[in-house]
């Protein structure tokens, strides 16, 4: 198989598929409140997510976080290191073709106090902070939350590549 052309079996022989994997930058913003995360719904199924979004051509992934930041929640950050990548890579590209690196930022709140208030994606039905124990409990995509639950304790020294989880 080609790195350069898709399979021949995918919808369209491949020609209706994005020219490569969507970038998605991530907030991972841990207050005395818990972890910050968001609801969305996609193909009338709900889950939760670290809250940011795509990255645009030419656009850094700190100015992705914090204009998705901004557009989804109302809330000002100050982007940090990366601390994580995940791929989302789906195993029935037929049915479903995706593709998304998630590259996970620290982030903290401009405004420590601020409340998350709900922008304009429609996508985004609710956002909450929530314990380390709540983790779990979640339909968390990518299903990350070993790694979040270490963060509680303390952030990784160095960037971790979780793999393809989703």
């Amino acid at each position: 198989m080609s790195l350069h052309k898709p399979p021949a079996d995918l919808p369209g022989g491949g020609q209706h598929l994005p020219s490569g994997p969507t970038v998605r930058a991530a907030a991972l913003i841990i207050t005395a409140r818990g972890l910050l995360v968001v609801r969305q719904r996609r193909l009338d199924r709900d889950y939760w997510l670290l809250p940011g979004g795509g990255v645009k051509f030419g656009e850094s992934v700190a100015d992705a976080l914090r204009r998705e930041l901004y557009e989804e929640l109302r809330l000002e950050v100050a982007p940090g290191r990366p601390l994580a990548v995940a791929e989302a890579i789906s195993d029935d590209m037929t049915r479903y073709p995706k593709h998304v690196v998630h590259v996970i930022l620290q982030a903290t709140l401009v405004d420590a106090a601020a409340q998350a208030h709900l922008g304009g994606d429609a996508a985004v039905l609710e956002a909450r902070f929530v314990a380390s124990e709540m983790l779990r409990e979640l339909t968390l995509k990518p299903p990350i939350a070993p790694f979040l639950d270490g963060c509680f304790d303390a952030l990784p020294y160095a960037m971790e590549y979780l793999g393809v989880v989703w």
